[in-house]
């Protein structure tokens, strides 16, 4: 109810505040020759933890060129990626608490700033958070559906119809702005003590490194139809090969699937761990043998860390989500009525299926288990 009651904001209160507010700042923005390069950045991100994860190497890049200020906005559902050691020289946290000083930092950064790189595709609230920038201050962003929203921006990249990594499309809109990122991912920076934490739970638990997988069944907080249930989940582990370890790893909030995947593969003794840190779970997928996961921020996270993921995808797009390394796959059943749920629904789609998400429920776990392993069947057990 809240996420559709800030979706409705945006639309019907954000969206006309901010046209009106990039009119008056066109008719009146202080034309500077590009002489000098800028030196103080405000990248805005505030939700998508995986975009966020693919978003590492524009942010390194962006430091690279000293002297350079980095400050990312953005909310708790991505903070950890942004505030992981050496990112950003400063993260803005928008929240309900300590409001005041969250307005205070936001309103230093982005008047203080010469270029501001906003990478929500979206929504609205993003691009008006862009238009407190000083006047100065060229913003860069993605061209939309929206026209109102298109006025925000001095560069726009339009993300197109055809269906590309957003790892590119990032990328892209990173070299609009001035920024060369390097090609592929970058793995999360971890602190010492995180893995330290990490290195003694694998061993506390009986695990060895580049033996265990690691699965991630959640979807994040709003969109549960996009993954598996704890039925098809233990269908495809309690097949596995035996030697495998299975580690399941979430959030509290997916608590509730994760015990009822582990009541139903309990033969298999899995490891449950709800309390990682994201630098931890970090730590833990680099010592996967490999990863399987729906299309999240572990997906992605998994993918950075240099593990061998496989991607499932129900109503989302494999061409523009799957897990960006080489070692990876997506599955995925591909229906002519996917993807229904893309960049530019913003997670409002409706399936239309008349067997109701027939896209993930229908999932062949003979075709995972020939993704992870190369074979379907590969242990005879059953549920």
């Amino acid at each position: 109810m809240k996420d559709e009651l800030i979706r409705l904001a945006d639309k019907l209160i954000v969206a006309q505040c901010m046209a009106l507010v990039a009119l008056v700042r066109r008719f009146t923005q202080v034309r500077v020759a590009n002489v000098e390069p800028p030196t103080s950045w405000v990248v805005i991100k505030l939700v998508g933890m995986g975009d966020a994860v693919l978003m590492l190497p524009i942010l390194a890049a962006i430091r690279a060129q000293s002297p350079q200020r980095l400050v990312v906005v953005t909310t708790g559902r991505c903070a950890a990626v942004f505030s992981a050691p050496g990112v950003a020289d400063e993260v803005v946290i928008l929240g309900r608490t300590h409001l005041l000083t969250r307005l205070r930092a936001l309103w230093t950064a982005m008047r203080s700033c010469d270029r501001v790189v906003d990478f929500e595709q979206h929504i609205f609230w993003s691009s008006a958070l862009s238009l407190l920038a000083r006047r100065r201050a060229r913003l860069f962003g993605f061209h939309t559906r929206s026209r109102r929203r298109n006025l925000a921006y001095d560069g726009a990249v339009d993300p197109g119809a055809a269906p590309r990594s957003m790892k590119e499309i990032f990328d892209e809109l990173a070299r609009r702005a001035g920024v060369m990122p390097p090609p592929g991912l970058m793995p999360l920076p971890v602190r010492h003590d995180r893995a330290a934490r990490v290195e003694s739970w694998i061993a506390a638990n009986g695990l060895r490194k580049g033996e265990y997988l690691v699965v991630a069944p959640g979807s994040g907080a709003a969109a549960e139809f996009r993954r598996p249930t704890a039925d098809q989940w233990a269908e495809i582990l309690v097949q596995l090969p035996p030697d495998r370890a299975i580690v399941l790893a979430g959030t509290r909030k997916e608590a509730k699937l994760i015990a009822q995947i582990r009541e139903r593969i309990s033969a298999r003794l899995p490891v449950v761990e709800l309390d990682f840190h994201l630098e931890e779970l970090a730590h833990l997928l680099r010592g996967a043998w490999k990863v399987v996961a729906t299309d999240s921020g572990p997906m992605h996270l998994a993918a950075a860390m240099g593990v061998a993921v496989v991607g499932i995808f129900g109503p989302d797009t494999p061409e523009r989500y799957r897990p960006y390394n080489p070692i990876s796959a997506a599955v995925t059943l591909n229906l002519p009525c996917s993807p229904c749920n893309n960049c530019w629904v913003y997670r409002e789609a409706r399936c239309t299926n008349p067997d109701r998400y027939a896209c993930i429920r229908r999932l062949s776990t003979e075709a995972v288990l020939v993704a992870l392993v190369g074979k379907a069947n590969a242990n005879q057990g059953g549920v």
